[in-house]
């Protein structure tokens, strides 16, 4: 019954004081931010973790908001923007399109707006170790006209997505308990999923990096590079790691221009030096 701008409010408003309540996301938050805004005094850093965590709670508001919107205002959600271009040029090549946004923006509405504008969409999701907060997440996705496929399940279903022509997403920035590539972001070392990267490698796919800044209550713009500095060397170890590297770096724009809107209260970069050589694979 409230209006969604005034819940976004009251969001940020929890979000932000939330910041002050959480000293080990704090803590956290300024250490990333440490590596995205090395050049900014420690009260920028502090303002920009502040607006991250307000964002969040914001996103999770539109989110819990999202099921209920009509058709036109899902095609509503989206700004005017060049940002499906991209995975347009990728589709026509027939073999699906392997998408990797981050916990950035919000991502639920962009998988809402591709939706309603007709891509078939699977999206790969976590399981939450509540089962009632489980099944209302899953709901709410679906409600959105996506399919979910759980993390521990993936496998050649995504594939068979792939050869129909289909998008998968996958966050590239979750946690990892195995499989993971190290690669650079903002300059120094971090470990991050290589399913996008392999699955890409594996089909055939088109592969972009995607990011979906919120622009108001219940709106965001979208953001996507599928032009990315990549070329297959026929090492299928060096590939992955290095299309890895390249989404990574795709992603490093995009978090240069909204780093309030990258949401990341746990530690991401590895205990090194900048100046450490990574290794290959």
């Amino acid at each position: 019954m409230i209006p969604l701008p005034v819940l976004c409010a009251i969001a940020g408003l929890v979000g932000s004081v939330m910041y002050y309540c959480w000293p080990q996301a704090r803590q956290t938050m300024a250490r990333n931010y440490e590596r995205v805004l090395p050049d900014a005094p420690a009260r920028e850093r502090r303002r920009v973790a502040r607006a991250s965590l307000a964002n969040y709670l914001r996103y999770m508001v539109e989110f819990a908001a999202s099921g209920n919107l009509s058709p036109a205002e899902r095609l509503a959600v989206g700004v005017e923007t060049p940002g499906f271009e991209g995975l347009d040029r990728g589709l026509a090549r027939g073999r699906g399109a392997v998408v990797a946004p981050m916990h950035f923006g919000n991502w639920d509405l962009g998988a809402t707006i591709a939706a309603a504008r007709g891509y078939s969409l699977t999206v790969v999701g976590e399981t939450f170790g509540n089962p009632r907060l489980d099944e209302l997440v899953v709901g709410g996705r679906e409600a959105l006209g996506v399919r979910l496929v759980k993390m521990e399940k993936v496998g050649p279903s995504l594939v068979r997505s792939l050869r129909r022509n289909e998008m998968v997403a996958t966050l590239i920035d979750r946690p990892l308990s195995e499989g993971g590539v190290r690669v650079r972001f903002f300059g120094e070392v971090v470990e991050v999923p290589a399913g996008p990267a392999r699955l890409a490698l594996h089909t055939g796919a088109a592969v972009g990096a995607v990011a979906f800044p919120r622009r108001g209550a219940g709106r965001i713009d979208v953001l996507s590079n599928f032009d990315l500095d990549f070329e297959p060397s026929g090492n299928n170890a060096h590939d992955v790691q290095a299309l890895t590297q390249a989404i990574m770096t795709a992603h490093e724009a995009f978090v240069r221009r909204y780093p309030d809107q990258w949401y990341m209260f746990r530690e991401f970069w590895e205990a090194h030096a900048s100046d450490e050589p990574l290794k290959g694979p």
